[in-house]
């Protein structure tokens, strides 16, 4: 049985990816797929700092030093998120420096933000496989042969 099929004229992964931390790209839709991780992590950041600034505004106090200022950062991650969406280069590459600068701020200035270490690698490991897919998609596109023009009578 192969392990590629042809769907909808582009051709599709049959199986799961069996590497979600380091995928193949061996088509279009397996470079969206890793894109697409990008995505959701760039969401699952945006919501979680929303939370976490809605908490601290009704507290009235920092919420693992973030603030209510946060929801400008949930707003920039909820573009970065959508701009990964529609295979942006530029947008993946700035949601993964920004992820990781966050990350090296927060555990220089909270300690007790270690215990948070796992979510932090996987996460670290989306946003990287959305810079890759995204490239990777972008180099398919670019490769993919153009069907020639149809002239209208």
């Amino acid at each position: 049985m192969p392990a590629q099929e042809i769907t909808g004229g582009v051709m599709g992964s049959r199986y799961k990816q069996e590497r979600w931390y380091w995928p193949t790209f061996g088509n279009i839709a397996d470079a969206e797929q890793a894109s697409n991780q990008g995505f959701w992590a760039a969401v699952f950041c945006a919501v979680v700092t929303a939370v976490v600034a809605t908490i601290s505004l009704l507290s009235n106090h920092s919420v693992m030093g973030i603030n209510a200022f946060a929801y400008a950062d949930a707003l920039f991650l909820a573009i970065i998120a959508w701009r990964i969406r529609r295979r942006s280069r530029v947008f993946a590459v700035i949601g993964l420096v920004l992820f990781v600068l966050e990350k090296i701020f927060q555990f220089a200035t909270q300690p007790q933000a270690y215990f948070g270490i796992f979510m932090a690698v996987v996460l670290l490991f989306c946003f990287i496989n959305g810079v890759r897919g995204t490239f990777a998609y972008h180099r398919m596109i670019a490769a993919k042969p153009q069907e020639p023009a149809v002239a209208s009578v």
